[in-house]
């Protein structure tokens, strides 16, 4: 099918955006409307049921993308997330609560309509890195309402600015050692861990409210096993020790275009060997705690980059 997925940070929350929307580099879209109903228990209509209504109408779904330095900024912006300038940079964090919404949609070329899912907040966000491949981000997402329109898309739909992420721009950093060259593949997840809350006069979504402390993991997956990187992670982890992580990604065309994260506080969660009977390797699972000093778990670096919100 031809079709775009578009992404819009709304102004407020209950005004949807739709006059222009940035294109994503989406790879699927599921944000779609989900239909519960609730059946009459009542007796005395025989062998059927008396009545029935639709109870629930739930907007969820994720959205992969390739991710771009334009595209992840909006996405985690929609995550939480607040940015400043310092210098030729752009700086963000994660802010004290999740107050900014989004309107995400699919604008179906073929069929000439657009389909949009307003006051949208992202639960999640999970960037993969691996071999021979685009960086993808997939986003949870949850949003308030959903509305089709029977023409395609009228505004405007910017194009994607900046160069596609790839793992051929990746560096990783664990306390002050690049091991990029034994890394096969990275996951990395904010998770917000948001929930959608109801009212009783709507089938929609009427606030979304977090119903845990976030969390922010990596997963690392290395190509050979380290016996020194292995030992020294189980000594972290029966110390309880803490340190800095670094992982960034680059554009390949202007490596000084690129995204960093650093997570200052970071501890194992999980160290162990894997593919024993195979060639050998191992895998780490660590788990970036909030800083005191930079408000957040994690600090993300645009360098050389202007914001587009």
């Amino acid at each position: 099918m031809n079709i775009e997925v578009l992404a819009a940070l709304q102004t407020a929350k209950g005004t949807a955006k739709t006059d222009t929307m940035a294109k994503l580099s989406a790879t699927d879209y599921g944000v779609l409307p989900s239909v519960d109903k609730k059946v009459s228990e009542a007796l005395g209509s025989g062998r059927w049921v008396r009545d029935g209504f639709v109870s629930k109408i739930s907007v969820a779904g994720d959205v992969p993308v390739e991710l771009t330095m334009d595209q992840l900024e909006i996405l985690l912006a929609g995550a939480g997330f607040e940015g400043k300038v310092t210098g030729t940079d752009y700086v963000m964090t994660s802010g004290a609560s999740i107050d900014k919404y989004l309107t995400i949609g699919v604008n179906d070329l073929d069929s000439d309509m657009f389909e949009y899912s307003k006051d949208c907040q992202i639960s999640s966000l999970a960037l993969n890195v691996q071999l021979e491949a685009f960086i993808k981000g997939t986003a949870n997402i949850i949003g308030m309402d959903h509305i089709t329109e029977n023409t395609k898309f009228s505004g405007t739909a910017t194009a994607v600015r900046d160069e596609s992420l790839i793992c051929l721009g990746s560096k990783i950093t664990e306390k002050t050692n690049d091991i990029t060259s034994q890394i096969e593949s990275l996951d990395l997840t904010i998770d917000n861990k948001l929930e959608g809350k109801g009212a009783l006069n709507s089938v929609y979504y009427k606030s979304i409210k977090q119903s845990d402390r976030g969390s922010v993991t990596l997963g690392l997956t290395f190509n050979e096993f380290n016996k020194a990187s292995y030992m020294d992670a189980q000594d972290l982890l029966l110390a309880n020790g803490e340190f800095k992580v670094e992982t960034e990604f680059a554009e390949l065309q202007d490596p000084t275009k690129k995204v960093v994260f650093e997570f200052p506080k970071c501890k194992i969660s999980k160290n162990e060997r894997t593919d024993l009977a195979g060639a050998g390797g191992m895998s780490k699972e660590l788990e970036a705690f909030y800083d005191e000093t930079i408000k957040s778990p994690v600090k993300i670096t645009f360098k050389n980059y202007t914001s587009v919100l």
